[in-house]
């Protein structure tokens, strides 16, 4: 695992270095989706108002689940 310090985020330990990386993940995606829909809406034939917006949520929502299968979980669970 290395030695990287983990902060407490919403309940859950993660690294600095990996919250950066999820997030630059997510980031460009989403970029790239929302600067594809222009592309996309001329295809469709349609103005890329509404479609941006939803097609960079779209590329948000890709780069969560590849960051969740890359980035491994530090939660440990006991039982009591």
């Amino acid at each position: 695992m290395g030695d990287d310090e983990y902060y407490e985020l919403y309940g859950e330990y993660v690294s600095l270095k990996e919250l950066g990386i999820a997030t630059l993940i997510s980031s460009v995606i989403a970029m790239i989706f929302f600067s594809l829909a222009p592309s996309i809406a001329n295809l469709i034939g349609t103005q890329a108002t509404g479609l941006s917006i939803t097609l960079g949520a779209v590329g948000a929502a890709i780069g969560f689940a590849i960051s969740t299968l890359i980035i491994k979980v530090k939660r440990v669970v006991s039982e009591v």
